[in-house]
């Protein structure tokens, strides 16, 4: 491997989930076990890929300085005045997602073992499909390629939902489907007009994205009435795009029904990775590229931020679906990703950055184990469990470890990044902001704590409802419980019989493989958060500080 250069390394692993869905594909007629074994082998490798490729990132000093990783360039079009090429590469900023893409797959293939016997072929090809287009994501250092992997996330994942999701799955699928489309169609629009506003300017056509930042820089779109106020009508467009994949309130309505609705394996991925193609847009193309318009759009976006914890929150609260109290709860938590970004201070743009992977593994861990206990149990009726505690220990412990990771229990990972958003929340009250704006700053910033009180009450409830206490099973005629709600009966195909006998609930080696990685990164970043913390610095830094310094002047 040390013979590969960085550049094939990296091709070599998007390329992966790719040619393990063609084999996946090839030996579909060897039955589901032949399928499933394929599709997690292939998993696994693209993790061995992925993880030895941070590895050496991290063994790079110019790397970590902030230099482009694994840079690879494919000319496109470069005659006259193009010069479009194709170009892939990592840097501090795509490192860890791109690795957490590569894990949560593994954890999607393993989650769906005995889950999904109805059509599987189709069901495994497409979760490495969608594998190698978030891979794409992050690697993407050509508006064009991160465009299309972009946009081609929607497509696996709206199938996944559509043909394997619960009994209201068609509606979700098109929710979703509509919803991001739509918002993703302005962003193209924006993301063109910073193409050809460039142009205009250097001549030349260019679609990279490190040339198309250093040239922001030195010619920026007008922000006056003199301008059309150009600057704030392309970050608008971004936001239209980036605002749905969030979600930030009031752009959320598809993400619980989707959550609800989807297979395991399509929750886990969409909680862990899709949710967070957003924020990273916004760090990628927005702060950088557009820096007075998002400081001036900053504050109302921290708010809405703020607004999504508690909204989040307090509708978690009243939900008697576990798998739906779960997705308020990432409405929520993604709020706290939303304010600290907006924050525009160093210390939470940081701490939003960190907990863009704590929370992937947090609400990924809850997902695949509310799947789990569906699976069991055949519903997710909080009032119809009860008592697991005493038949499954070790999924209570697992639950009970990414239920402290959620809430963020000091020693896990989700308490570093929240403390750091937190603490860059309060500090932004005294920035250089008027008197009428540090009064907003900390009034939100104090519901933001409220949020995370709410967020121990729902979960911990929760936790006490369907593992301790007296037993609440549902009745086991034909694995169903009668009193289900229509939202909590069943994945299409997906299962069949009857519930899992006492002596077989608790987690199976699959399950394990699902849930113990996740579980060693929510310790390991909670005990040690500047392993992953430095890698980021330097990109961090220099995407984020053209619009933390138009901020620090005093807002009107």
């Amino acid at each position: 491997m040390n013979g590969f250069s960085p550049s094939s390394h990296l091709l070599l692993t998007i390329a992966a989930p790719l040619v393990g869905a063609v084999v996946a594909w090839a030996l579909g007629s060897r039955g589901v076990s032949a399928v499933r074994q394929s599709a997690a082998v292939s998993a696994v490798v693209t993790l061995g890929l992925a993880g030895w490729l941070i590895v050496r990132f991290l063994g790079d000093a110019a790397a970590v300085s902030g230099l482009p990783f694994a840079l690879v360039e494919m000319p496109w079009l470069t005659e006259g005045i193009f010069d479009v090429k194709l170009s892939l590469g990592l840097d501090g900023l795509s490192l860890w997602m791109f690795g957490l893409a590569a894990l949560l797959s593994v954890t999607a293939v393993f989650v769906s073992w005995d889950a999904v016997k109805d059509r599987p072929v189709g069901f495994y090809v497409l979760l490495l499909v969608l594998e190698a287009a978030m891979l794409g994501v992050f690697a993407a250092r050509d508006v064009i390629l991160f465009y299309t992997c972009f946009e081609f996330t929607l497509v696996p994942l709206f199938f996944l939902i559509g043909i394997w999701g619960h009994d209201d799955r068609r509606r979700a699928a098109a929710k979703f489907f509509i919803y991001t489309l739509t918002g993703s169609v302005f962003t193209f629009l924006g993301l063109l007009a910073i193409v050809l506003w460039n142009a205009s300017h250097s001549g030349t056509v260019t679609f990279d994205i490190e040339t198309l930042t250093d040239a922001m820089k030195i010619n920026p779109m007008p922000m006056s009435a003199e301008g059309g106020w150009l600057q704030m009508i392309v970050f608008l467009a971004l936001l239209a795009g980036f605002a749905v994949k969030v979600p930030i309130v009031p752009f959320h309505t598809w993400l619980p029904l989707a959550h609800v609705e989807a297979p395991t394996g399509g929750s886990v991925d969409l909680a862990g990775v899709l949710l967070k193609l957003g924020i990273y847009g916004f760090l990628r193309f927005s702060l950088p590229m557009l820096p007075e318009a998002t400081a001036v759009a900053a504050p109302w976006l921290f708010g809405l931020g703020v607004t999504g914890i508690i909204y989040g929150a307090l509708v978690a609260l009243v939900q008697t679906d576990l798998k739906r109290l779960i997705a308020y709860s990432s409405v929520s938590h993604m709020g706290y990703i939303v304010m600290g970004l907006f924050a525009l201070t160093p210390v939470a743009t940081e701490g939003a950055n960190l907990q863009l992977i704590n929370h992937g593994i947090s609400s990924a861990g809850l997902f695949a184990l509310v799947g789990m206990i569906y699976e069991r149990f055949h519903t997710r009726n909080i009032a119809s469990l009860g008592g697991i505690a005493s038949k499954a220990p070790w999924l209570t412990v697992m639950f009970m470890l990414f239920t402290f990771s959620s809430i963020g229990l000091p020693g896990l990972n989700g308490f570093v990044g929240e403390f750091m958003i937190l603490a860059g929340s309060f500090q932004r009250a005294w920035s250089g902001v008027s008197p009428v704006w540090q009064t907003a700053y900390l009034a939100m910033s104090l519901l933001a704590v409220v949020g995370v009180v709410l967020g121990a009450w729902y979960m911990l409830w929760a936790v006490e409802r369907v593992f301790f206490g007296g037993s609440r099973e549902p009745p086991r005629d034909h694995g169903h419980d009668a009193a289900a709600s229509h939202a909590t009966t069943g994945s299409h195909g997906s299962h069949g019989g009857h519930a899992v006998p006492h002596d077989r609930c608790d987690l199976r080696w699959h399950e394990l493989a699902a849930l113990l990685p996740l579980a060693v990164f929510a310790i390991w970043i909670g005990l040690a958060p500047a392993t992953f913390l430095r890698p980021a610095f330097a990109a961090r830094m220099r995407l984020t500080d053209p619009a933390a310094q138009v901020a620090q002047a005093p807002t009107p």
